[in-house]
């Protein structure tokens, strides 16, 4: 999976299979075989009450992954005060008081985290980002005008 590939890709640079070494920006712009759909319900699925776990990222939140999610949801609905994470090779402490998480090697390093509704906006799941069809958007915007009224959503 992409985490454990992140996890590997991190600590040793190399190819678990095949020894060569990962670039890099590999991380920032993986191959993917199917491309996210942030509307498919199964990778926006929520719990029974509608919500999701969130990390907070550079200009938003990601969702993190479906283990990771569980395992949260789990340690916070049994009343816990914090829970213990694996993630990408690294373990990380989710304290449900403050609502951060932080690596247990380095816990200075924090960031937010949060149990929201499954539905907001958000970057993409456990570092795979969404992306958006950019050549229908500008046909999109290019073919509007100032004066044009809005659109009505049909």
């Amino acid at each position: 999976c992409f985490l454990c590939l992140k996890g590997i890709a991190q600590q040793c640079r190399r190819c678990a299979m095949c020894r060569q070494e990962i670039s890099p920006d590999y991380l920032d712009r993986p191959d993917l075989l199917q491309a996210p759909d942030p509307q498919n319900e199964k990778e926006a699925e929520a719990f029974e009450d509608g919500y999701q776990w969130f990390y907070e990222g550079r200009n938003g939140w990601w969702q993190y992954d479906e283990r990771t999610s569980r395992d949260l949801e789990t340690s916070y609905k049994a009343g816990t005060r914090n829970c213990e994470l694996l993630i990408a090779g690294f373990l990380y402490t989710a304290d449900f008081d403050e609502m951060v998480q932080s690596r247990r090697n380095e816990p200075h390093r924090r960031r937010r985290i949060k149990r929201d509704l499954a539905t907001i906006p958000k970057k993409g799941v456990a570092g795979i980002r969404y992306t958006v069809n950019v050549d229908c958007v500008s046909d999109q915007l290019s073919s509007l005008t100032l004066s044009d009224p809005p659109a009505d959503p049909e």
